[in-house]
């Protein structure tokens, strides 16, 4: 193995190890979702720590996504990134057909970000957060998903 496949293999068990956690965080969560704000308001310390897991998971796959697994693998397919912004390279996977959707990518990472600003007195608005990022677990998995499908169908790695 190379270095570029190693630093590839190695992205995609990380993104392996997030989403199998994010999965099992999604599964115990399911028993009160969706969050209404008075369900919130309601939440155990068992149901807090699987929102927590979820939470931190989910901004822990879309990183190794977006920061470790996309350069891995434009790099293993000999591209050159140096001096490129997170805009260039998720646009040469686009246009390779790795991935796509670059707006649905900034919507994940804003509705991420706007939840490390959960504020106790706003129980409406948190449990809507928490209900948005709950369903958008597919779409973050969708774009590691996408990577492998590309690299199993092209025989690489």
């Amino acid at each position: 193995m190379n270095k570029f496949e190693v630093k590839l293999s190695s992205a995609l068990k990380e993104c392996e190890r997030h989403l199998l956690r994010l999965n099992s965080a999604f599964d115990k969560m399911k028993i009160f979702m969706p969050l209404s704000p008075e369900r919130y308001q309601q939440l155990n310390d068992a149901e807090i720590e699987h929102i927590d897991q979820y939470l931190f998971r989910f901004s822990k796959l879309q990183d190794a996504i977006g920061e470790r697994l996309f350069k891995s693998l434009l790099l293993y397919l000999g591209e050159e990134i140096h001096n490129k912004s997170f805009i260039d390279v998720f646009n040469r996977l686009e246009q390779l057909e790795i991935i796509e959707n670059f707006d649905q990518w900034m919507e994940l990472r804003e509705i991420r970000n706007e939840l490390a600003h959960e504020y106790e007195d706003e129980p409406k608005e948190n449990a809507d957060k928490i209900v948005k990022i709950y369903l958008l677990k597919d779409k973050l998995a969708s774009y590691y998903l996408n990577v492998k499908r590309y690299i199993k169908n092209n025989k690489q790695v």
